[in-house]
């Protein structure tokens, strides 16, 4: 009885261990940090084996890095002359992965697979594979650009050394994320079907998203095409702050690790403004146009609450200008004291989130949808002046 129980001891720590230490071979399949390695390797795989091919010789290894550890398959491409049929055996290997962290347990990597085809799915952007004992398609990973190398492989920790999150940096876009949304509740939405493996589910946030970007007039090629500044990494979600488009704060997901050789610090020549030299005029300048901030987007938040939507109205204009034109002030009035540099940026992100809260109740005011303008001012609009009136409070105390 307690050499059973050691025995159990000794494996849990063994598991424990291979998910660290896991090193895969030169002609492994890697997919790890949103990056892969070997390619060419899967694709040929992809092109001959099973139903794609008559090829019974093929044979890889695809290693797919967990937070649980190291997710292996060992794929064998079969062909049956008598028959005329084609498969492909998967055969897990969890040695290195541990299933008791899993919250939700994937049927297909419990037991072998035997699966007619694989296939590189360039409208949806993953590789899958069809038609298995478990599962009709099984998205394996996203097809992805980014390589990696022999040597990021074999010397983690290393990597882990070169990668981590840097928030107040600017960085390329492609380079951390691969979505990217205005509003954080769908990106974690987005996020969660994302880990759920639900392809139907992440498709139908993303269309969503992106009338929501064309409603706002987001302009994502300037985004994509420009550096942006990653203002925070949290929960598997990093907000980024953007200058080059009319929406200028979003959240990307998935949160990955960040090369720290793509930083680039924010230039002292890119302020477009006069720099307050002084941290106690400069606050004493925030100060005053957070409080009209406060002000202005009070008189909207009453307009859009009690005024009949759907019909011209001067006064919403002329708040929703003047609310517009306070947060551009704010975005031009940078701190030359790097020690106050991340304060300045909450509070710009705290105005900025509520400006895009409010260009979106402008739409449905304007557009006469009233039940969705009352519910964006009961779960955005309002929290968020509230919030940034929480901030005014700190202001007050630094100046």
């Amino acid at each position: 009885m307690n050499q059973d129980s050691n025995r159990e001891d000794s494996t849990t720590e063994d598991v424990e261990t291979l998910t660290e230490e896991y090193i895969p071979k030169e002609t492994d399949v890697v997919f790890k940090n949103n990056a892969m390695r070997n390619i060419d390797i899967l694709e040929d795989f992809i092109e001959t084996a099973g139903a794609n091919g008559k090829d019974n010789e093929s044979q890889i290894r695809i290693v797919k890095y967990e937070p649980e550890g190291a997710l292996i398959f060992d794929l064998q491409s079969r062909y049956d002359e008598n028959a005329n049929q084609a498969w492909i055996d998967v055969q897990p290997d969890l040695d290195y992965f541990d299933e008791s962290a899993v919250i939700s347990q994937d049927v297909f990597y419990n037991a072998p697979q035997q699966c007619w085809y694989m296939s590189k799915d360039i409208e949806q952007g993953f590789y899958k594979f069809h038609e298995c004992r478990t599962n009709w398609e099984y998205h394996l990973f996203p097809i992805v650009d980014r390589t990696l190398t022999y040597e990021e492989l074999i010397n983690p920790s290393q990597e882990n050394e070169k990668l981590e999150i840097a928030p107040f940096q600017f960085y390329d876009l492609h380079d951390i994320a691969i979505e990217i949304f205005l509003s954080k509740k769908d990106a974690q939405e987005w996020q969660r079907h994302f880990d759920a493996d639900n392809q139907e589910k992440m498709e139908e946030v993303t269309d969503n998203n992106i009338i929501k970007l064309m409603q706002n007039d987001v302009n994502i090629a300037k985004v994509t095409d420009n550096k942006v500044l990653v203002t925070s990494c949290e929960g598997g979600l990093c907000e980024i702050y953007t200058e080059h488009s009319f929406q200028i704060r979003g959240f990307v997901v998935p949160e990955i690790k960040i090369d720290k050789e793509s930083v680039v610090a924010r230039p002292k020549e890119q302020s477009r403004s006069e720099v307050k030299t002084d941290s106690e005029s400069f606050w004493s300048d925030i100060k005053v146009h957070v409080e009209s901030l406060l002000e202005e987007s009070s008189e909207l938040i009453t307009i859009y609450e009690n005024d009949v939507t759907g019909i011209s109205n001067d006064n919403a204009k002329l708040f929703y200008d003047k609310v517009n034109g306070r947060t551009n002030i704010l975005r031009h009035l940078l701190p030359e004291d790097e020690e106050i540099v991340e304060e300045y940026y909450q509070i710009l992100m705290v105005a900025e989130l509520l400006f895009n809260s409010v260009h979106q109740g402008k739409y449905y005011f304007e557009n006469g949808e009233e039940k969705k303008l009352e519910v964006l001012l009961e779960e955005e609009i309002i929290p968020l002046r509230e919030e940034l009136a929480d901030l005014m409070s700190m202001i007050k105390e630094l100046s």
